[in-house]
């Protein structure tokens, strides 16, 4: 299927490369089909691209590449939701206008991914250890 973007332009799209976040991401509830995309000159970033509203683009990082102590609780039953197999975690960033130097990541709101089902979804976690706004570059 092909798409156009705000962000990208028009993007070609397999459907076997289709993402379904059960629930939605927080703030956007009714939009539920993404896309991955990494681009080589955006690494270690990826960029959670909205199926349902071209004009939304997620900017996403592993945390454990700036916390490698990383590895919450997750809540009861996520794997059996979202399929067996080995769940990968993603932190949401945000990048204050011209200070991304100030960039942070929501170590609270975790995207939760099963590679292999392609379905997804954002956690809450009950944990007084990480920030919603923790910063990926340390001063």
């Amino acid at each position: 299927m092909r798409i156009d973007t705000k962000r990208f332009g028009g993007l070609d799209v397999s459907p076997d490369s289709v993402i379904t976040v059960l629930g939605g991401i927080i703030g956007f509830p009714d939009l539920t089909r993404y896309v991955l995309i990494q681009r080589a000159n955006d690494k270690p970033f990826y960029w959670l691209q909205c199926l349902d509203d071209p004009t939304l683009a997620l900017v996403l990082i592993d945390p454990v590449l700036f916390k490698e102590d990383y590895a919450p609780a997750l809540p009861q039953g996520i794997a059996q939701e979202l399929g067996e197999g080995d769940l990968s975690l993603f932190a949401i960033v945000t990048i204050p206008p011209g200070k991304p130097q100030e960039m942070t990541a929501n170590l609270l709101g975790p995207l939760a991914l099963n590679p292999l089902t392609r379905k997804a979804r954002q956690l809450v976690l009950d944990d007084r250890f990480h920030d919603h706004r923790h910063p990926i570059i340390q001063p």
